[in-house]
């Protein structure tokens, strides 16, 4: 990766920060078609040993049920991770959404509240305050005016990367097999830029046309590079404006990444 890290001077960091950033965002992408089908308490009862990242701060101004605030608690205090895991189990069966995705409901920006497995996807994340980044998730109109039409894109910015964002873009497309996920598609983008709605030109450093040669570039074994796109399921999807709450999944695809689960908050 020496070749693009060349190209590629930001004065907020060094040639090895910049290629953990690269390493960081691409792990994150979410590629994707189904090739097994899970129950929402299996993924869950198969990570209650995993480590878990906490969020810096939340809205929890959505109405909701004794489970859901027992969560936001959870999160809020940094409590360990099968303590959320058990939130998150109880929650779980109340999706409001009831499996079913439609564009409203994913629409708009979404701030990353929580994550386990985060080992394994965004060790920029792990970073100590005031250096690690905030993380966001962008879909429909906001990820179109960004990213383009029928895309999906995740964000880094804030801490060590100032006002700049990272952008990692791909497409997307709701699954055949499964009515609460999301197949991620084709060409895979990760550039740079300013926050949505800046204006800010975005400079791409990596455009990888298949799944295959994106995780080439995140220099995944030729196993995962051969594995199957990944299925981005949605666990718990709650309706409504800023506050509404979304709890998601990697059902299958990258082995790297398979399992991680992530907690996010509507802005």
């Amino acid at each position: 990766h020496e070749s693009m890290l060349q190209h590629f001077s930001l004065p907020f960091c060094s040639k090895m920060t910049v290629l953990a950033l690269l390493l960081t965002l691409l792990s994150i992408s979410f590629q994707s078609t189904v090739s097994w089908s899970i129950t929402r308490r299996a993924v869950l009862g198969s990570l209650t040993s995993t480590p878990f990242l906490v969020a810096e701060t939340m809205n929890a101004s959505q109405p909701s049920s004794s489970e859901r605030e027992v969560l936001l608690s959870a999160i809020t205090r940094g409590a360990d991770d099968a303590t959320v895991m058990d939130a998150l189990t109880n929650l779980i069966p109340l999706d409001p959404s009831k499996g079913k995705l439609s564009e409203d409901l994913l629409d708009g920006e979404w701030k990353l509240l929580w994550s386990i497995k985060a080992e394994a996807f965004s060790p920029l994340l792990q970073l100590p305050r005031p250096f690690k980044p905030a993380s966001y998730q962008y879909f429909g109109s906001t990820a179109a005016a960004e990213v383009g039409s029928s895309r999906v894109a995740q964000g880094l910015t804030g801490g060590l990367l100032g006002q700049k964002e990272i952008w990692l873009s791909s497409g997307v497309t709701p699954s055949e097999e499964n009515s609460s996920s999301l197949t991620i598609l084709p060409p895979f983008r990760l550039q740079v830029g300013g926050r949505p709605g800046s204006g800010d030109t975005k400079r791409t450093l990596v455009d990888a046309g298949s799944d295959a040669d994106f995780r080439a570039v995140n220099v995944r074994s030729k196993d995962a590079q051969a594995a199957p796109r990944n299925e981005y399921q949605q666990l718990y999807v709650e309706g409504g404006g800023a506050g509404a709450l979304r709890i998601s999944t990697i059902a299958s695809g990258d082995p790297v990444i398979v399992g991680a689960i992530f907690v996010h908050e509507k802005l």
